[in-house]
Order: structure tokens, then sequence, then C-alpha cells
């Protein structure tokens, strides 16, 4: 199995495991209090579990969902064919540089923001994207996110074997402070733009049950830079070194970014 084979999107196991991240879209979804006619951006559907929970409180309503991974796109595809669904459109996308044939109502975006690093290609594609006076309602990572865990991470990528493979301290994630946000999204045609934070902490009593999830959700780049023999031996050195320094159970340090905002 190659690397390239390796860093896509497992989205099955994304699906089952992804329990913090449905949580936190709940409280978003809610908040939003949907007519139930808007048509909606969901940006960044992933596998599409949120996408039908959103979908409920769109009976008159439309979804257009986009997510960058052929693996969620598909898998979100399929069941939407096995529901019989009519209202939801799913498409491949680059969040950072996409078009839709109409404008929406509403865009909504969970857990997704900080893997886009620009800010002007994400917000200002968003907002061409918006009916005027259109509403934006997202939750990402935010400055601060899983800070002590990525810490960990890095040092134990510096160590022998890991070292041959990897690049200590490379990331692909952006976590934003709320006025990084506010002054991004204003430049790129939004007003009234809103942000605040809180912390999250997802603990994990097995220690496989956490391999699981960073392999599927934190660490698929380090894993898949890793030759398959050393994959399970970086995560299982992650985790017993985030105990040793932080205790028991293990803890992904969550800090989340609650955005609003209307489209000017």
């Amino acid at each position: 199995m190659t690397a390239d084979e390796r860093t896509y999107w497992d989205a099955a196991t994304y699906d089952r495991i992804a329990k913090p991240m449905r949580m936190w879209a709940q409280e978003v979804i809610d908040d939003l209090a949907l007519k139930g006619d808007e048509t909606v951006l969901d940006a960044g559907c992933g596998s599409g579990s949120v996408t039908f929970d959103l979908w409920e409180k769109l009976p008159r309503g439309k979804i257009i969902a986009l997510d960058s991974s052929p693996q969620m796109v598909e898998q979100l595809s399929k069941s939407i064919a096995e529901r019989g669904i009519t209202n939801i459109v799913a498409r491949q996308a680059d969040l950072a540089s996409f078009e839709v044939d109409q404008p929406v109502d509403v865009v909504f975006s969970n857990a997704v923001f900080h893997w886009i690093s620009n800010d002007d290609g994400l917000f200002g594609s968003l907002a061409r994207a918006t009916k005027p006076g259109g509403r934006l309602r997202a939750q990402c990572g935010g400055q601060g996110n899983i800070a002590k865990l990525m810490d960990v991470a890095h040092e134990i990528e510096a160590r022998e074997p890991y070292s041959k493979h990897l690049t200590p301290g490379e990331t692909n994630r952006k976590f934003r402070s709320p006025e990084d946000v506010r002054v991004a999204m204003e430049r790129n045609g939004w007003r009234n733009v809103r942000a605040d934070m809180f912390e999250s902490p997802q603990k994990f009593e097995d220690r496989d049950e956490a391999a699981l999830y960073l392999r599927t959700i934190i660490l698929q780049m380090q894993v898949a830079a890793l030759p398959e023999e050393l994959g399970e031996a970086f995560l299982q050195d992650v985790i017993a070194e985030v105990i040793a320094r932080h205790g028991e159970p293990f803890a992904a340090d969550y800090v989340r970014l609650n955005i609003w905002a209307e489209r000017a």
C-alpha cells in the first residue's frame, strides 16, 4: 500500500467515530433556527451524517453539499441514492475556489475551516456563493486547538525511527483567532462578523480507540508518510507521551471557534 493510498479520508471509519464533530454540529444546526425552505450550502460535508441532520430541518429546502475528498463525496452520494433523497446535491469541490449555479440563503460548516489556510480563497468563495443578506454559521478548530497533543506529536516525529520519514512540526491546519476571522471575513464581503472560542476536550479510556481516532481524524498526514509497519507504533508513542505529561485518560485538547456572519 502506497502513502498516497493511505492519505485519503476513510469515510466509513470517519462516519463511525466522529462523534465529537456531530455533537458540535447539532449545536450549530439548532442555532441556525432554519425555517425549512432555505437553500443551504454545507461547506465540507464529510461523509454526510451531519448533512442528513441538516436535511431533517429542510423539508421544503435544498442542500448543496461540498467536500474536497472524493471518498467522502462518494459515501454521501451513495447514501443519498439509497434513501431516495432528491433535495441534496453532493459535489467534490475545493472550498477555496468553487462556484455554485445559484447563490444560497445560508452557509453551514462544521469542523472544516481549519483545514483551509487560504483566507481570501475560503471566505471570498463562500461570500460569492451567498445571497446578499444571507447568513453564515460555522464552527471549526480555533487558536490553540489540540496544541498539547500536537506538541507531543511533533516531538515524537523528531525521534528515531520516525524522523527519517517525517518533517517535525509540519502541519496542514490553520487555527484562527476570533480577530483573525473577523478581519479576513470583512475583507471578503461579510458583515456583522462575530466569533468566540470554547474548550471541548475529548477523552478516550481505550488506547486502541484513541489510536484509531488519531489515525482517522488528527494524525492522518503523519501516518500516511510513515512505512505501514511504523504507523501504529507512532500513534501509540504519541498516546503514551500525552498520558505521561497530562495524565489518564488520553485526551485531545480541542478548542473550538464559533463564527456568525452576514453577506454584505
